[in-house]
């Protein structure tokens, strides 16, 4: 074969781009858009990206390929002679400046003070609050339901695409800079005072905020996938087992909560502890287990969640922050037992134990 041909082929991506996992995103996220173009076909400087999706069994896998482009022609011979004019001029001023050869290299290379890519920029409102959509997520308390509104701008979703996490020795500064990022700060803490209004009594609060984050749907990325931002989270409408929780753990933050993430190393898993009394906790960890894939009853454990199976391992906790003690879970817990029996009895019910199985399920937001 060759080798204008093997630059030409699609090759297979297990980490694209940010922008190309972005556009992605908007693409999969409008059915509309997605059924007149079942592949996404996207153009970059030097390679050219295709994007499918398999959806089977409620689960999502993304696939990249990439093809490089055609290489550019050598610079014309005139236009050589026109940059060596350049060059020469520029040498001229040099020597006859003097003293103003550090500022004008400077001036070429950085740029005049302001412009992006400096450190001492931040971008403005006005540059952040572009593209505006409003999301109502839903949420169910008590089998009753509800929606949270957020207002998702393009220009922080976009902004946030720039900042890549940072490596950390220490696992906990690795995952804490996800829930600690100044810019999402500004915008997610609104989302927090929306709970906030949502419901009156504060345990009500966690309880919707956990509804509404198991709701965002799931979806399953290859395991080298860096991980999103919680703002990533919600502009998309869909996550990750570690997005999904560190979009989780910000808010019962806010919220004043005790919390921490559980972290499966064996499973690949990421799941939620918030603070609660001893004999509701999950192992002695000190916090109770909550899922973020999908609808399930906090403390609930048992199941098999995000494609990783049942969880046997011992997750490492990674604390978030400390505050208060979900005191009322008990609730969850003793639900969360009965669930357990019921799912051990097989599929065969009477008419009793259905009733309450389906009680369970329409209480949490669970499919039956």
């Amino acid at each position: 074969m060759s080798s204008k041909r093997n630059r030409s082929a699609w090759v297979d991506v297990r980490d694209p781009p940010q922008w190309v996992k972005d556009a992605a995103y908007e693409w999969f996220a409008d059915p509309g858009v997605r059924s007149q173009n079942p592949v996404l076909h996207l153009n970059g400087t030097s390679y050219d990206y295709r994007v499918q999706v398999e959806e089977t069994g409620g689960q999502v896998r993304w696939h990249y390929y990439r093809r490089q482009k055609p290489s550019r022609s050598r610079m014309p011979r005139g236009s050589l002679a026109a940059w060596a004019v350049v060059i020469l001029v520029f040498l001229v001023v040099v020597v006859t400046g003097g003293g103003d050869l550090v500022s004008s290299v400077r001036t070429l290379v950085a740029g005049p003070p302001g412009t992006p890519g400096e450190d001492s920029t931040s971008p403005t409102p006005g540059d952040l609050e572009t593209g505006p959509k409003t999301i109502d997520y839903p949420y169910v308390l008590r089998g009753g339901p509800g929606s949270i509104r957020f207002d998702a701008y393009r220009g922080v979703n976009d902004y946030l695409s720039t900042q890549y996490p940072a490596s950390f020795d220490d696992e906990h500064d690795y995952w804490l800079q996800f829930v600690d990022d100044g810019i999402q700060d500004r915008y997610l803490k609104q989302l927090a005072e929306n709970i906030r209004a949502s419901e009156t009594v504060p345990e009500d609060r966690a309880r919707a905020a956990i509804s509404m984050v198991q709701k965002i749907p799931y979806v399953d990325y290859p395991f080298d996938t860096p991980a999103k931002y919680p703002y990533h989270v919600l502009y998309h409408q869909n996550g990750d087992c570690d997005e999904k929780s560190l979009l989780l753990a910000y808010l019962l933050r806010e919220l004043g909560y005790g919390v921490a993430v559980f972290h499966f190393r064996e499973e690949q898993h990421m799941a939620v502890g918030i603070r609660a009394p001893a004999r509701y906790c999950y192992g002695e960890t000190g916090y109770a287990f909550i899922e973020t894939t999908r609808p399930t009853i906090p403390t609930y454990a048992e199941g098999e969640y995000g494609g990783a199976g049942r969880l046997t391992s011992d997750p490492k906790v990674i604390v978030i922050a400390d505050g208060d003690s979900f005191e009322g879970i008990w609730r969850e817990h003793t639900d969360a037992a009965e669930w357990n029996r019921i799912q051990g009895m097989g599929r065969e019910l009477d008419r009793y134990t259905y009733g309450r199985y389906r009680n369970l399920a329409q209480w949490y937001g669970m499919p039956y």
